[in-house]
């Protein structure tokens, strides 16, 4: 006998605007959302890719499927959509992975086309609201030395909603956000 699906967690979803004015709806990602999840990975620059996952990836479904299965507990995804909440466009998405007791791997992308408009800085400020949530003390994050976006905006937060240790290895800061 297999385990029920999780419940959705309506209580998650969110609208938000960037302080540039991009109106976005929030939510954790659900069973259903696979072509749309795919669209918006194929939309992503190779650099962006690589920059996301360490390696180039193919979107395959059997990828993307293992994107959407969450169980909103150990793995949680977030995703941006454009505007009013029509879901049809995704423009960001943040996930985190429980990775150690009170503590969660964190990472997120956002379309090429919408960097710079303040969706990262949203979708982090939203995980880590969903993570206080359900009991988490802090993110770690893996950032290579060369995605300049992503460092500046993890201490754009810094001494706001977490303090961050840093170490660097091999071209990758190790970052540990403990939550304030």
């Amino acid at each position: 006998m297999s385990d029920p699906l999780p419940e959705y967690p309506k209580d998650l979803e969110a609208r938000q605007t960037t302080k540039s004015g991009v109106e976005l709806f929030l939510r954790p990602i659900r069973s259903g959302d696979e072509p749309n999840y795919k669209d918006f990975l194929q939309s992503l620059s190779d650099h962006s890719v690589y920059l996301k996952f360490f390696r180039s990836i193919q979107p395959t479904d059997d990828f993307v499927e293992k994107q959407v299965d969450v169980d909103y507990v150990h793995r949680m995804t977030i995703l941006a959509f454009e505007g009013g909440g029509a879901e049809k466009k995704i423009l960001g998405m943040g996930r985190y992975i429980l990775s150690e007791e009170g503590r969660a791997e964190v990472y997120f992308a956002v379309r090429d086309d919408h960097q710079n408009l303040g969706i990262g800085r949203e979708l982090l400020s939203y995980l880590i609201k969903v993570a206080r949530k359900k009991g988490l003390k802090g993110f770690t994050a893996q950032v290579m030395v060369d995605n300049r976006r992503m460092l500046h905006l993890f201490r754009s937060l810094e001494g706001t909603e977490f303090k961050i240790n840093r170490r660097m290895d091999a071209g990758v800061f190790y970052l540990d956000l403990k939550f304030l």
